[in-house]
């Protein structure tokens, strides 16, 4: 799936090592461009001064792109607007601002001090780093790195030129795999996931990877090189859920969780990472509201046993790997790489924050809603045809997502109903006592001791959608229309109830017109061929003869 960008990544991006420190310099995209002292002096005319973080003065270390243009006292000068300042402008602390000329405000981490915080001011193409912006009787102002979670987030401190957004995505998968062993099936996969994570504040559903494999299988690793690149990381290992949803609700960050099944009060943790996959879904503490919504990274040593979290995440599974090629995720040549990648994703991000919205995929529409999410997440930044085709049938062939099974008694009351219904052209009806009988004999099948009474067998109907039921003087009745056998087929398809289909007599899936629109007459992996039988070995007489 990805020789084509494996070609063109080796073109771009050479392997790491030796040589990597001597290209980075010569690059013509390179974070930083020294700053003349001429410069520095205009900027700051105390240098010998302990530096403050957020002070009236703006410090301007102009990128390398654009060199020559002269340094402002604040963004006003930058884009030459009136200078006249009012003693009644109010102060405000900001991370992100989209102004009303369409200027874009983003924070950045200081050129010149790096445990400092400043803005870059977006407008008509060209940027400046600013300490305080005045618009509309407001000063805006950076948040100070004096907070404890903004310490800890890997900020961009530069904006840089990238070549295209093909190329930007191929160097994002050599860095990848030049640090960690990861197949080729998911490399396109993780850099589309880094890229999206520069406009989760755009998506209504944000996109999550779950990073699953044993000891020392690079699971650390991966976090650590994603968290290079990734807007506004937080690496963690252990976070209390106060802290997580104020992390969440201050700075929007991309949350990477090493080890997550052993952090302690793990239940609450994954119905947070649950809710958290959608927007405007918020928790209220003492009559203040939070979220725990954006993007998130969580390894575990084995997938959790929560089918509704798995659901929203992209599985990526690791092994160990014995190579002595890799490079370590802090040597300074792959800091050095990373810092420029983010430096050209936070352009990336200006010059296309207002066009980036998730937007179908050609024949999506096979897909589970939450899977089609996933794909619309990972797709609307790029908009590259042919690669979101390839991340389409990376889903349908069943290896992104895990299915979300149901439940035996549902799966038992899908089954019974969707046999039911074959046996019958002409059907319209269906007695709840007789389809409670069918529903207990395959619990039986399944070796389930529990057994269903008809109450139980109408609310589970209800759950699933089929709600139009009457009393009768023998009992209730439910009724069946055409919508309601389309429903049923793609419910069986949905949740892979396959087994129902050579388990009645009745009509053919073959013969069925809606088996064959809903995809039930063909025979998926799952099933093993007609005919064949399933060999049972006796592990303890083959042990001990």
């Amino acid at each position: 799936m990805a020789t084509q960008t494996n070609r063109l990544a080796k073109a771009i991006a050479p392997k790491l090592g030796r040589k990597l420190g001597t290209r980075l310099k010569n690059s013509h995209s390179s974070v930083n461009a020294p700053v003349r002292e001429s410069q520095r002096d205009a900027a700051n005319k105390d240098a010998e001064a302990p530096e403050q973080t957020n002070s009236s003065e703006s410090r301007i270390v102009p990128p390398a792109e654009n060199a020559g243009l002269g340094h402002c006292s604040d963004a006003k000068h930058a884009f030459g607007a009136p200078s006249n300042k009012s003693e009644g402008d109010s102060i405000t602390e900001i991370d992100f601002a989209e102004l009303k000329d369409g200027t874009l405000v983003e924070l950045v981490e200081d050129p010149k001090n790096p445990s400092g915080t400043c803005l870059a001011v977006w407008k008509d193409g060209e940027v400046r780093f600013v300490d305080r912006l005045e618009q509309d009787g407001q000063v805006l102002v950076p948040v100070s790195r004096k907070d404890e979670v903004l310490a800890r987030l890997r900020l961009p401190c530069a904006v840089s030129r990238y070549e295209s957004v093909q190329v930007l995505l191929c160097r994002l998968e050599s860095l990848i795999s030049q640090c960690v062993a990861v197949e080729e099936t998911y490399l396109s996969v993780l850099a589309d996931f880094v890229l999206s994570t520069w406009f989760v504040d755009r998506f209504e559903i944000a996109p999550y990877l779950s990073v699953v494999g044993l000891p020392q299988s690079g699971k650390t690793t991966l976090l650590k090189v994603l968290s290079l690149v990734c807007r506004r990381s937080l690496l963690i290992a252990d976070i209390t859920l106060a802290s997580f949803y104020q992390a969440c609700t201050r700075f929007l960050p991309t949350m990477l969780i090493d080890e997550a099944g052993s952090i302690r009060s793990n239940r609450a943790l994954r119905h947070i990472l649950r809710s958290g996959a959608t927007r405007d879904v918020l928790a209220v503490r003492r009559n203040r509201t939070f979220h725990s919504f954006g993007a998130k990274v969580i390894s575990w040593l084995e997938p959790p046993d929560d089918t509704a979290l798995s659901s929203r995440c992209v599985l990526i599974p690791m092994f160990e790997s014995k190579s002595t090629a890799l490079a370590r995720a802090d040597e300074p040549e792959v800091q050095e790489l990373a810092a420029q990648l983010q430096a050209q994703l936070l352009r990336f991000r200006f010059e296309n924050y207002k066009r980036v919205k998730p937007a179908p995929v050609p024949r999506d529409e096979h897909l589970r809603p939450r899977t089609r999410d996933l794909l619309l997440a990972l797709t609307a930044a790029h908009t590259d045809v042919q690669r979101s085709q390839r991340l389409l049938k990376f889903f349908e062939s069943g290896q992104g997502v895990q299915t979300e099974p149901l439940d035996p008694v549902p799966n038992a009351v899908l089954r019974a109903l969707f046999s039911m219904v074959h046996l019958h052209e002409d059907f319209n009806s269906i007695w709840v006592s007789d389809l409670t009988q069918q529903v207990n004999v395959f619990l039986e099948l399944e070796g389930e001791k529990l057994r269903l009474p008809p109450r139980k067998v109408g609310a589970v109907l209800t759950s699933l959608g089929f709600s139009s039921r009457t009393r009768t003087n023998s009992g209730w009745v439910l009724s069946l229309t055409r919508r309601d056998a389309e429903k049923l087929h793609q419910l069986t398809a949905s949740y892979g109830v396959d087994r129902a289909m050579r388990s009645f007599r009745g009509i053919s899936p073959d013969k069925c017109p809606l088996c064959r629109a809903a995809g039930l007459d063909k025979k998926g992996p799952a099933l093993a061929p007609e005919g064949t039988t399933t060999l049972k070995v006796n592990l303890r007489k083959e042990l001990n003869p």
